[in-house]
C-alpha cells in the first residue's frame, strides 16, 4: 500500500474522531514532522497550536505542539548536545530557545497533566525543560533552581521506561552532570549515566558520541577515539537522534582529526 494511501486512511480515521478540519490539520502536522526539516516542524507546531486554541484540553494537540517545537529546536541547535570544548549556547541558539522553549514547555506541562502515565508527554516535558533551562544560561538556571526540575523530569523518563528514545533519560542526566558547574557538576555521575545509556541502547550514535565527548574532556584519548569512531561508523537509529545524525557524525570526525593531530 502506498504512503499516499496510508496517509489518506489515517486522515479519514482522524476525521471520524475529530471532524474533517481537525483531522486534516493533524494529518498534515504529522506528515510535516516526518520530514526532519526545521521549517516543517515549526509549521507543524503552528497547526497544532491552532487546535489548542480550539480545544485547550486536547492531549494530542498539546503534545503535538510541544513535540513539534522541540523538534524545531533540536534540528536548529544540534539538540543542545554537549561539546568537547564549550557548549551549544551561542547567542543565536539561546535566542531561539528563549522564543520557542516557553511555548513548548507550557504545552508539554499541560499534556503531562492530562496524561501523567504517558511516556511521550514525559519526554516532551523533559526535553522542553532542558531547552528552557538552557535559554537562561547554565549559571542562572542553576542559581534559580532549574537543576532540580531538570533532574526530576529526566528521572521520570527513566522510571517510566529507561530504554525510551535510546535511553533519553540517562542521556539528559549525563549531559547535565557533565556541563553543570561546581558543586552541581559531577563527572562520576555523568560517566555513570553515559555508560548506562550505552548499555540500554548500544546501537545509539548519540550514546557513543556522548561517551566520546566525556572521555575527550577527561583526557583519555584512546577511549575518546574509540567511541567517536563508533559514532562515525554506526547508523543512527530511527528515534530522535535522527534529527541531528549528520551533525553528530561530522563532529565526531572532526574530533577524531584533532585526536590524530
Amino acid at each position: 500500500m502506498s504512503r499516499r494511501i496510508l496517509l489518506a486512511l489515517s486522515g479519514f480515521a482522524l476525521g471520524v474522531a475529530l471532524g474533517p478540519a481537525a483531522g486534516a490539520r493533524t494529518d498534515e502536522a504529522q506528515w510535516l514532522m516526518e520530514s526532519g526539516k526545521a521549517e516543517d516542524a515549526l509549521r507543524a507546531a503552528e497547526l497544532y497550536e491552532a487546535r489548542v486554541a480550539q480545544d485547550p484540553e486536547s492531549f494530542e494537540a498539546r503534545l503535538g505542539t510541544a513535540q513539534a517545537l522541540n523538534q524545531t529546536m533540536a534540528i536548529r541547535t544540534n539538540a543542545n548536545l554537549p561539546l568537547v570544548d564549550g557548549l551549544q549556547d551561542t547567542e543565536a541558539n539561546r535566542a531561539l530557545w528563549a522564543e520557542l522553549a516557553p511555548r513548548a514547555l507550557e504545552n508539554a506541562r499541560k499534556a503531562h497533566a492530562l496524561r501523567v502515565e504517558s511516556i511521550e508527554a514525559a519526554s516532551a516535558l523533559a526535553t522542553s525543560y532542558m531547552f528552557y533551562a538552557s535559554s537562561l544560561g547554565i549559571i542562572r538556571s542553576i542559581l534559580e533552581g532549574s537543576g532540580n526540575e531538570y533532574r526530576t523530569n529526566a528521572q521520570r523518563l527513566i522510571d517510566l521506561d529507561p530504554k525510551y528514545d535510546d535511553a533519553l533519560g540517562d542521556t539528559l542526566l549525563a549531559s547535565f552532570y557533565l556541563v553543570a558547574p561546581w558543586p552541581i557538576g559531577d563527572d562520576d555521575a555523568a560517566l555513570e549515566h553515559f555508560e548506562q545509556a550505552a548499555r540500554l541502547a548500544p546501537d545509539s550514535v548519540r550514546n557513543q558520541y556522548g561517551l566520546g565527548v566525556y572521555w575527550a574532556r577527561d583526557g583519555d584519548e584512546a577511549r575518546a577515539r574509540r567511541h567517536f569512531q563508533h559514532a562515525v561508523d554506526m547508523p543512527c537509529t530511527k528515534h530522535s537522534e535522527r534529527l541531528v545524525c549528520d551533525w553528530m557524525k561530522r563532529t565526531a570526525r572532526e574530533e577524531l582529526d584533532k585526536l590524530a593531530d
